[in-house]
């Protein structure tokens, strides 16, 4: 810091050298004459007073000369992109492919998504992902594959003395996927979980549902993945996807780093060899929805205390003559801490953090002009109506000269980040061929943008920005809000309440599967107990040791489990080892986890599946199918553990469709499989392997449990003990 501080009092000395031509001693001198001499006059004071650094004019930038990439075409069709940087021996592939979610059907939203995924995940059909990335860890190399909304992407970074092996990795995954069922089914999973927890975050929750409101809850922009629609996504169908989109004649390739174009050109060449183009019958794009005029939405959570607010239409094209004009607009309205919204409703009002627009614009499509604000829920209402008031200001007025200053020179002055890089020229050369948009449009938008005027702004702003119509979306705690939402307009409740799976289908049932089952299940109560014994219990509690196989390893925990029918378990389990105490605890109502860290209420979701998990207690289950109303048929028979087992199907019960294992021999209920929450809070298909019966006041209950998630080991549990109807304090289960 010393060091700093010298550097600058000599450079100020050198700046008043040649801003008056004179030493820094004379300069003193001279100008303490000045000021006592009665002859000086009051030009020459105004110059001794101003300080050395103002006056000083400052030369214009000179326009960025940036290397322009090569493009060549190759005989089948594809676009190539080169520029040579030869800083690193590194060479780094984009490509880019036309395709994206917008084209997958409706019925197999995710389809898109997981087919990228699993490009890469699942290897090729010569080598597999797990292969792949054993060979590219050892070279410190990079092959990706992904698909997004309107695009495809793939990429590839690799040492130059290893190019040739990245180079063939890379062709192999674009055009050789395997799509490995395992791989297919861990990524549905990574999906399923993702669904779970989806209104977890309230900003992810106002993005969502904002999309829906703006588009439509079906438009291709703005509808979500379900467990159905990931459900019925298969291997053909991202064959089928794969095979459609992926084709050379439908791809661009960007090549970035040390390599010679010509050499690098023929290897690309070999590479892709067996790459054959095809006619593509490329759907049109989905059009977006004109404005629908005003619309107010709510999503009530009343597990936060501030309200996240989300309002604007649908905006304009990049292409629009008026983009440059609607650029300024936006940076002056809200983009920077400088902007009218930072100022007026952080600064001056005190009534958000943050607050911001977005240019709304999009290449080929018109993107979404939106305003963003979170604001405490005492504030949502008066919030919501100083951004629109700031809006409305905006349309009537001009402009002040430092404010569009500001605006064109602070998009001037970061333009320089589209020239910080070579990876980005390249990359933007790419984007703008992808979207058939000029190579210099950048430029054009630079020079667009110089020549704002502040009636340009005032004009645009009137003609594009339109408050009155403008789509409103509170997410927060309703009851605290400071007004009525509906001033407004009428406000539409938005549930967003995640679907749960649809139930397999019921196989059609005769008459006599229906008197099978009901004899099977007969013989099956009377070998747990009998009715009358099982009706009477009230209370189960046990003892367990139970070995779970998580993410991060096995662990391993010991505890009690009480459970209260119809309608109450506590959970508190001690992680051996480490000695951590962890309880879950359902009331009938809720669910919540005490931990070390504290006490946290659970999603919904967490407590529907503890009420399923008392009802399939086998006590209360069994007593249930007793009654005749009860769905049941016997659906056939199939080995258990070595041993033959009748299944009866049970539908339509408090925790859906449950398929029933009876031995044949004992009697005893020895599987039950049904839907429930997985370990990552999506709905997994589980699988209860019940062994070890031991008879505990009359009733027979299973002190061996295995617990079977889509068809991996989740956990194994071993009962030591186990009582029935033994005193419960109720005061256990509150919170």
């Amino acid at each position: 810091m010393r060091n700093f501080l010298c550097s600058l009092m000599i450079w100020s000395c050198v700046f008043v050298v040649l801003a008056w031509g004179e030493t820094p001693s004379e300069a003193f001198e001279s100008s303490e004459m000045a000021v006592t001499k009665d002859t000086v006059n009051v030009q020459e004071r105004d110059v001794l007073s101003k300080k050395p650094h103002e006056g000083l004019v400052y030369p214009p930038l000179n326009q960025p000369q940036p290397p322009v990439p090569q493009r060549v075409e190759l005989d089948n069709g594809m676009i190539i992109y080169l520029l040579e940087d030869h800083e690193l021996p590194i060479v780094d592939i984009s490509a880019q492919i036309r395709t994206g979610a917008i084209y997958e059907p409706a019925d197999k939203i995710g389809l898109a998504a997981i087919t990228g995924a699993v490009m890469r995940t699942g290897g090729t059909t010569s080598k597999t992902g797990d292969e792949l990335d054993e060979i590219l860890e050892n070279l410190a190399a990079s092959v990706e594959v992904g698909i997004g909304g309107d695009s495809g992407t793939a990429s590839m970074s690799v040492l130059k003395e290893d190019l040739d092996t990245g180079l063939a990795i890379l062709a192999d995954v674009l055009m050789n996927p395997a799509f490995r069922e395992d791989k297919i089914e861990l990524e549905k999973v990574q999906h399923r979980s993702s669904i779970a927890r989806r209104n977890d975050s309230a900003g992810s929750i106002t993005s969502r549902e904002f999309r829906k409101l703006i588009h439509g809850a079906d438009s291709p922009y703005a509808r979500t993945t379900e467990y159905d629609t990931i459900n019925s996504i298969t291997r053909d169908d991202l064959a089928a996807f794969h095979a459609k989109y992926f084709r050379p004649n439908n791809t661009i390739l960007g090549v970035l780093g040390d390599f010679n174009s010509e050499e690098i050109l023929d290897k690309i060449r070999v590479a892709f060899k067996g790459w054959q183009p095809r006619a593509i019958d490329l759907p049109e794009k989905p059009k977006v929805s004109e404005g629908m005029g005003r619309r107010v939405g709510l999503v009530t959570k009343d597990d936060v205390n501030q309200t996240n607010i989300r309002m604007g239409h649908v905006g304009w094209l990049r292409s629009n003559e008026d983009y440059p004009a609607l650029v300024v607009g936006c940076q002056i309205l809200g983009i920077g801490f400088s902007s009218r919204l930072m100022n007026s409703i952080r600064v001056e009002k005190g009534l958000a953090y943050s607050v911001g627009n977005n240019y709304g614009a999009g290449y080929d499509v018109p993107g979404v002009f939106l305003i963003a604000c979170a604001t405490k829920s005492e504030s949502t209402v008066t919030a919501t109506e100083a951004i629109l008031a700031e809006v409305e200001r905006m349309r009537a007025e001009k402009v002040s000269d430092e404010e569009l200053k500001q605006a064109i020179d602070g998009f001037m002055n970061s333009s320089v980040f589209d020239y910080d890089s070579k990876g980005e020229i390249l990359s933007r050369a790419l984007r703008y061929a992808y979207y058939d948009y000029p190579q210099d449009f950048v430029e054009q938008l630079m020079a667009g943008i110089r020549n704002v005027t502040k009636s340009d702004v005032q004009r645009v702003v009137a003609k594009y920005m339109h408050p009155d119509q403008f789509t409103i979306l509170a997410v927060g705690k309703a009851s605290d809000f400071d007004k009525p939402l509906d001033s407004f307009g009428e406000v539409t409740e938005i549930d967003i309440t995640i679907p749960s799976p649809s139930p397999e289908a019921v196989p059609e049932a005769g008459e006599g599967d229906v008197a099978k089952a009901r004899e099977i299940l007969t013989a099956a109560i009377e070998a747990h107990g009998g009715l009358e014994n099982l009706k009477q219990v009230k209370t189960l509690a046990w003892n367990p040791k139970m070995v779970m196989n998580s993410p991060g390893g096995e662990m391993t925990f010991d505890g009690q489990v009480i459970a209260v029918f119809p309608d109450k378990m506590r959970y508190d389990m001690t992680l051996l080892g480490m000695g951590m105490k962890i309880s879950r605890v359902f009331d009938g109502q809720s669910t919540w986890m005490v931990t070390p860290q504290g006490t946290q209420t659970m999603p919904e979701a967490f407590a529907e599946d503890d009420r399923n998990g008392i009802f399939r207690l086998s006590p209360y289950l069994l007593s249930h199918v007793s009654n005749a109303d009860v769905p049941v048929q016997y659906i056939g028979e199939e080995h258990v553990n070595g041993k033959l087992a009748d299944v009866i199907w049970v539908s339509d019960t408090p925790a859906g469709s449950i398929k029933l294992f009876i031995d044949q021999e004992s009697k005893y209920l020895v599987k039950t499989e049904f839907q429930a929450l997985g370990q990552q809070g999506s709905p997994v298909n589980r699988e209860e392997f019940y062994n070890d019966y031991h008879d505990v006041s009359g009733v027979k209950i299973p002190y061996s449990i295995v617990m079977i998630d889509n068809g991996e080991k989740f956990a194994e549990v071993t009962l030591s003990e186990a009582t029935i109807n033994a005193e419960v304090d109720e005061s256990i289960f509150e919170q």
